[in-house]
């Protein structure tokens, strides 16, 4: 219902001055004038919080963050922007799981979808994009069959971003049974460097996202190639999307407004022009 009508209504109250006429006459002014407070506020400010450090998907580049998944909503956000303004923000990735965690953050891109693990992120956007997850290895290293190798052998150190859930239900298991060891590094760079002087034997992560990291330090490290790896197989195949924080639809009376817009837009951009 518009605000001129029920600024009529308003008007049209019984003004006989009884008690009971007052108070409901009241009412609805004091109810038209939320319904302008609202429509002042409006577009309201959202902040996602964005990994900074996931080439080619989000990462900061020269103090501005870029990637594929920032210009994506940066491109749906401009869809919305009569209701909603949209502000991305950079952090490490283990400090923004965490921020959703402690309830400290509406949103944030670009989780793939972990309910048991991650049970206070709910509900996902659409999908931004489908990654593959690859292990990359030291040559004569394979994590093929790696929950029937030999628990005599030592085992097997494997790099992750720190914060990334990327372990799939063999891994898992291995790592319970010791057959492999985790280390959690900073980022893509440090765990390719790692990986290049062979303090970790493999590396797991977004195939796209290592491929490049590793022709991003070849000045850095002369010889380095992808072929200084094996890839040695797919781990996961998951799509990434924006998180939000579940529940606290008090602090954020706008979450399912903005979730549908938000989802609306992406998929418009999406159908336009889907990303690489």
């Amino acid at each position: 219902m518009s605000g001129v009508v029920s600024a009529r209504q308003c008007r049209n109250q019984d003004n006989s001055g009884s008690g009971y006429h007052r108070v409901k006459q009241l009412a609805c002014v004091l109810s038209l004038f939320a319904c302008f407070i609202v429509r002042a506020a409006s577009p309201i400010s959202v902040t996602i919080l964005a990994d900074d450090s996931y080439p080619p998907y989000s990462y900061v580049q020269e103090g501005k963050l870029v990637g594929i998944y920032p210009t994506l909503i940066r491109e749906a956000a401009k869809l919305i922007k009569e209701d909603y303004l949209v502000e991305l923000r950079p952090i490490p990735w283990k400090r923004g799981v965490s921020a959703l965690e402690n309830g400290e953050a509406f949103a944030l891109m670009p989780p793939y979808i972990h309910r048991d693990t991650r049970p206070f992120i709910w509900p996902y956007s659409v999908a931004l994009k489908q990654e593959e997850v690859v292990a990359f290895c030291n040559p004569g290293i394979t994590l093929q069959n790696v929950t029937q190798r030999d628990d005599q052998q030592a085992p097997i150190n494997i790099g992750l971003n720190a914060g990334f859930l990327i372990l799939d239900d063999a891994l898992k298991e291995a790592r319970k049974t010791g057959r492999i060891v985790v280390w959690e590094n900073k980022n893509t760079r440090a765990n390719i460097i790692k990986l290049y002087k062979k303090r970790v034997d493999c590396y797991i992560n977004d195939r796209l996202s290592t491929l490049i990291g590793i022709s991003e330090l070849q000045e850095q490290l002369p010889g380095i190639t992808a072929q200084s790896f094996v890839e040695d197989r797919v781990v996961l195949s998951r799509s990434a999307h924006i998180g939000y924080l579940k529940g606290y639809e008090g602090q954020y009376p706008f979450k399912s407004d903005f979730i549908e817009k938000m989802d609306e837009a992406l998929s418009t951009v999406l159908q336009k022009s889907p990303p690489p």
